[in-house]
């Protein structure tokens, strides 16, 4: 198990919020293998409790901010870099995280002949699957925590198709 005394007290701040909530997590944390500059640096990999899928979310506090971010295409960031006001960035990004894990929240991904268009958040409580227009050739892929909201809609826009997968 990681030793959260031995991270960097940005990264230590952060994680003892982020284990007060999730105290599981821990067991999925480690020092960032990936951030050279700041070997001192959290990395979280949760699986998706759904399938086990390892790409499922992953949580950095590399660069001085706090990333987040589910799958291979989609992550948002919190901090000094990120879209923020300037507030408590540990609190928008640990609202961000109960958002996506309660299912309130999200993530679609677009393709074009499988070629990557974008990624976007589905804000569940305001917003229709439904709604989703895509374009002939396209298809979207709509992934949530549990698997509850998981579907892939083809175009041409208005044909959806629920993705057993």
């Amino acid at each position: 198990m990681i030793d959260l005394q031995k991270l960097n007290d940005h990264s230590r701040e952060f994680a003892h919020r982020l284990f007060r909530k999730y105290p599981e997590w821990i067991r999925h944390a480690r020092f960032d293998p990936y951030e050279d500059f700041e070997k001192e640096a959290l990395l979280v990999e949760v699986p998706r409790p759904v399938d086990g899928s390892r790409h499922g979310l992953f949580i950095t506090t590399s660069e001085w901010e706090v990333s987040v971010g589910y799958g291979e295409s989609f992550h948002t960031r919190f901090g000094i870099s990120g879209d923020g006001d300037g507030g408590d960035f540990y609190a928008e990004a640990l609202d961000f995280i109960a958002d996506f894990v309660e299912e309130r929240v999200a993530v679609a991904t677009a393709s074009d002949d499988r070629e990557w268009l974008g990624a976007w958040l589905v804000d569940l409580r305001e917003e229709s699957l439904e709604d989703i227009a895509v374009e002939e050739g396209e298809s979207v892929k709509v992934r949530s925590w549990q698997g509850t909201y998981d579907r892939e809609i083809r175009g041409p826009a208005g044909q959806s198709a629920r993705d057993e997968a």
